[in-house]
């Protein structure tokens, strides 16, 4: 039987692109020694623009529909990209991004599935200050609900590398758009080339457990990826051209929005003093 990438969220737009980029590429004909497949689910229909694959549709919070997925043995690969995608109430995101992560990485390792690309988020680690440039070792700081289920995802994917022998790859997803549509994206804009790119790192390269940056070659970025550069990632693309048509910060200097790698998410909600946020400047 012939090995498959099980790729989650297939419906979305990283899922489409990675649907259609997956497909023969010669750099996982070579990893896997030969052809591969490809899996599709998504708790919506995902055929229309299908490239080729089969296609599951069904619930991943319901375990008895994940297990099914992994039943013909043949899954060497999962891209975690399913979840509900921006802050919600819990009685949304704990199906959505809390129960269907456990149900995966369960399936996963029942089925001796050898790695696990899981579409984190920067908003788990969005309350650092926009003044501090960060690398893949530091502490989660989520801004929202949502950014806090990315943090457990990434915390069940470092469980189950070093307990279990799961693969793990988090990806920490900047502004995944065809280009930056704000000045905050000047620092997180993630191509579709470099998302793809991305991807194949996170198929083939040597890790147990590592966390990199979803971002392109952004002179102004956050984030400090040389976690991403050390497996092979090589970004094509970079905000920088577009920074003429953004001159000036989305929110006054005042603004927590602007102050905070996590922009407007920060401010979703927000009831903290300014003096007990400023506390994080100095951590």
């Amino acid at each position: 039987m012939k090995p498959s990438i099980l790729i989650t969220g297939a419906a979305g737009r990283i899922g489409s692109l990675l649907r259609a980029g997956l497909a023969d590429d010669p750099a996982l004909l070579q990893h896997f020694g030969g052809p591969y497949g490809l899996k599709a689910t998504d708790i919506v229909d995902p055929r229309p623009g299908a490239c080729q694959g089969e296609v599951h549709v069904g619930d991943l919070a319901d375990a008895g529909f994940v297990d099914r997925l992994f039943e013909d043995g043949s899954v060497q690969a999962v891209i975690h990209l399913a979840g509900y995608p921006r802050e919600a109430d819990w009685d949304v995101l704990l199906d959505a991004n809390i129960r269907s992560t456990i149900n995966l990485w369960e399936a996963a390792r029942k089925n001796s599935v050898e790695r696990v690309l899981y579409a984190s988020s920067n908003h788990a680690i969005g309350f650092y200050p926009r003044s501090q440039r960060i690398d893949a070792t530091v502490p989660p700081r989520p801004d929202t609900r949502y950014g806090l289920t990315k943090a457990f995802g990434e915390q069940t994917g470092f469980l189950y590398a070093y307990k279990f022998g799961v693969r793990f790859f988090g990806m920490r997803i900047g502004m995944f758009l065809p280009e930056p549509t704000t000045y905050r994206g000047l620092s997180t804009w993630l191509s579709h080339r470099d998302m793809l790119q991305l991807a194949k790192v996170g198929l083939t390269s040597d890790y147990t457990c590592e966390i990199v940056y979803g971002v392109s070659e952004n002179s102004r970025s956050f984030w400090d990826n040389s976690a991403a550069y050390r497996l092979g990632y090589a970004p094509q693309d970079s905000a920088d051209a577009y920074s003429e048509r953004f001159p000036h910060p989305d929110e006054p200097p005042d603004d927590p929005a602007g102050h905070f790698q996590g922009g407007p998410y920060i401010t979703n909600g927000l009831t903290s003093t300014a003096a007990q946020r400023a506390e994080l400047d100095r951590r």
